[in-house]
């Protein structure tokens, strides 16, 4: 049976120019791997080949199932197919089979980028090393689609659930309780994919150790993505059209919150006043890109386990993840500006350069989640000198931040393609120094 959302997505692509966009990315890898070599291979002097790929496949997975977490949540959740979508009956089933396929077809340069970033382990003569780390980094990106799909489907049954009302109210903070679980399940969907890909680093290093099982644990991160694929499509059922309910249910319990000053209430908003513009950015990023700030803590927890040892190499290695982890945060302006009309800031008279600041600003300040905890860990177990790894970290940030905004102002939504090379050539010069 011929799925109809399938050629509709098609068109889209061709009207944003997405449709082989992704070579931009392989290119900026391409020219970063010799810059990264340093720091990211550092293990192939040291000849310590298991113990290298583990660590470097673990690393890089766990960016790019963090990369995934964020994509699926916005194809499934908020997604411009919603707003089109939502007057007409869909299938679902087959509409989440195009969105899957649709994220597959747009984020397939994040392994290859992977393995591209790995070649010179294969250049100095360990092909199988280089064989296993990028199916590692395979295997993520795989158990990332699935999962992401499961865990967001799961999240709008969770947030609806009336059973479980009293755990939302828990945890929700200063939020709407159908919102909390929404934002969280990014973080749900990173824990089990890393996990996975955990598991699987683990048996390429067996492998290359010369404990044949390991090729068993490489299978770990495809086999959880199938199943939780397997999961989205029922959930896809019974949900997928419900989560626009959920949404305007969202939307409603912010605008009758008890007092008018608490619905205006938003992460960071003590920074904005006298300042229009970022207090406008701060409340778009809280209220609709809900999922970046709170997931680059997530990402902040994850790396700072990376900064939690006492290896001479702690700095450096925690440096390459989470310089990395901050560029994908800093991002989000362009995710900003997907939805605006060319004649909108014109409409409010709005400087647009003032725009493109406070959306600067905004995307530095939510990288701080990715900076602070790996900085607490590096002081802890490294010392001042191994926290002040993190100031390259904080210049990634600040740069990210410049680039995003002005990519989304002078190219609005298509600036990520422009943006996700410059900014992994920046991770590498960043990165490469350190080394």
């Amino acid at each position: 049976m011929s799925n109809p959302y399938r050629s509709v997505h098609a068109r889209q692509r061709q009207r944003v120019g997405g449709g082989l966009s992704w070579v931009l990315p392989l290119l900026a890898a391409a020219l970063a791997t010799p810059l990264a070599k340093p720091v990211l291979l550092a293990f192939l002097e040291a000849g310590v080949i298991p113990v290298g790929i583990q660590g470097i496949s673990l690393r890089l997975g766990a960016l790019v199932a963090g990369a995934m977490a964020l994509h699926t949540y916005t194809a499934l959740v908020r997604g411009p197919d919603r707003a089109v979508l939502d007057p007409h009956p869909v299938q679902p089933r087959l509409l989440l089979s195009a969105l899957a396929l649709r994220t597959a077809r747009e984020r397939l340069y994040l392994p290859m980028m992977g393995a591209i970033l790995l070649l010179p382990v294969g250049l100095e003569g360990h092909w199988l090393a280089w064989a296993l780390g990028s199916v590692v980094v395979l295997g993520a990106w795989l158990c990332a689609l699935g999962v992401g799909f499961a865990v967001h489907l799961g999240g709008v049954w969770a947030a609806m659930s009336p059973e479980l009302a009293g755990v939302m109210n828990l945890v929700r903070g200063s939020n709407p309780r159908m919102q909390a679980a929404l934002i969280y399940a990014p973080g749900v969907a990173l824990a089990v994919v890393g996990v996975a890909v955990g598991m699987a680093a683990s048996g390429a290093s067996g492998v290359l150790s010369g404990w044949s099982p390991g090729y068993v644990l490489l299978a770990i991160p495809p086999i959880v993505g199938f199943l939780g694929w397997l999961v989205a499509l029922p959930l896809a059922e019974a949900w997928y059209v419900r989560t626009t309910a959920l949404l305007s249910e969202i939307d409603a319990q912010w605008a009758d919150l008890e007092s008018a000053e608490e619905a205006r209430r938003v992460y960071l908003d003590w920074l904005a006043v006298g300042r229009p513009e970022l207090l406008r950015a701060l409340r778009y990023g809280w209220r609709s890109l809900r999922t970046w700030p709170t997931g680059a803590w997530l990402l902040g927890a994850a790396c700072a386990f990376a900064g939690w040892s006492d290896a001479a190499d702690a700095p450096t290695r925690t440096l390459v993840v989470t310089a990395g982890a901050a560029l994908l945060i800093t991002g989000i302006p362009v995710r900003m500006a997907e939805g605006d009309p060319v004649w909108l800031d014109k409409a409010l008279s709005i400087s647009p350069g003032r725009v493109a600041v406070a959306r600067g600003i905004t995307a530095f300040l939510y990288a701080q989640g990715v900076i602070v905890l790996p900085a607490a860990a590096l002081l802890v177990r490294q010392g001042p000198s191994g926290a002040a790894f993190m100031l390259l970290a904080e210049l990634a940030a600040a740069a990210g931040a410049l680039l995003a905004a002005t990519a989304a102002m002078r190219m609005r939504g298509r600036g990520a393609w422009v943006y996700g090379p410059v900014a992994v050539l920046l991770w590498a010069v960043i990165t490469g120094g350190a080394g």
